[in-house]
């Protein structure tokens, strides 16, 4: 069955045309996005590496234009099977370029960050940060954080695990309440108990010292990957325990850009489930009418990309 002309378009279109076998066509929105993000962000980081103060900041934002730019231009430009690979790179660049923001200028940027912040009623980078990329962009862009530029999963997703065997009920639910409460506590723990410096002034974060940011990242490092371990699963952590990815989880429902399915098209085949790392039952989603992605989706583009019918697209509307 051909797909009608009318139907919605796709923000990042299918690649390979498995009907006629012609040459991958490239996606023209995304090689706008990658102009654009040269065009924005490498300025800024000329200028803020000019005036000589957050150096990680500049580092992050080189980052994210070089993996926005020509490295999101050239999974633009691959053929279907290595299409995974270069979204790979631009998630391993984007998220070094994060972990060295953290390092360099010894920002929190993690939830507990976001909480201390709170609660000493300060504004900082850790505060912006989690505004921007943990409630505010997902109301827009969805969870394209956690499929394109996480610093734990760019690791978690070379671990030799595979994707795990279906999304676990019972406790599992709960368990994103977990890494919320440590979290939480975290936060008050060095706010209230260990005098914390990091709201001293309003306006700027004072880091609690390289030392305890490393700190916090090797703990975070260490639960996801020994959960990955222990329940061969890449994105275990993700789905059970990460207090970033449980407000997403939210914040994202009404995000407008989503994986959009065209039911008349679908052949049922199942192909789209197998390879969702994040053990949503897409398949069963279509045939049902019900949105595909609920908060769980990270648009990392697997299941349009394991499409033979072309029935999943990618598009920026409600």
């Amino acid at each position: 069955m051909k797909v009608d002309a009318k139907k919605k378009k796709s923000l990042l279109e299918d690649p390979v045309n498995e009907e006629s076998g012609s040459i991958p066509r490239v996606s023209h929105a995304l090689l706008v996005v990658s102009a654009v993000s040269l065009l924005v962000f490498w300025p800024l980081a000329v200028v803020l590496l000019f005036r000589g103060k957050t150096l990680g900041f500049a580092i992050s934002l080189f980052a994210s234009g070089l993996a926005q730019g020509p490295i999101l231009a050239g999974y633009a430009f691959a053929s279907a099977d290595r299409k995974q690979w270069w979204r790979w790179l631009v998630l391993a660049i984007s998220g070094l370029g994060i972990l060295l923001f953290s390092l360099v200028d010894t920002v929190n940027l993690d939830m507990d960050g976001f909480f201390e912040l709170l609660i000493l009623g300060a504004i900082g980078p850790a505060f912006g940060h989690t505004i921007v990329t943990t409630i505010l962009g997902p109301l827009f862009f969805g969870r394209v954080l956690c499929g394109w530029g996480c610093w734990r999963a760019m690791v978690l997703e070379r671990l030799p695990v595979g994707k795990g065997l279906g999304r676990r009920k019972g406790v599992w639910v709960w368990m994103p309440l977990v890494g919320v409460a440590v979290s939480i506590a975290a936060a008050a723990m060095f706010a209230l108990v260990l005098d914390s410096k990091s709201g001293e002034t309003l306006g700027h974060i004072h880091s609690n010292g390289f030392w305890p940011v490393v700190s916090g990242i090797a703990v975070y490092y260490a639960a996801s990957i020994v959960l990955a371990l222990a329940l061969r699963d890449q994105r275990a952590f993700c789905k059970y325990l990460c207090p970033s990815g449980f407000i997403m989880r939210w914040t994202s429902r009404p995000a407008l850009l989503h994986v959009f399915a065209q039911a008349d098209v679908c052949n049922d085949c199942e192909a789209c489930t197998d390879s969702c790392p994040m053990d949503i039952p897409i398949a069963e989603r279509v045939k049902n009418g019900i949105s595909i992605g609920k908060g769980d989706c990270i648009l990392c583009q697997r299941c349009v990309e394991s499409c033979p019918t072309g029935a999943l697209k990618t598009i920026f509307k409600k």
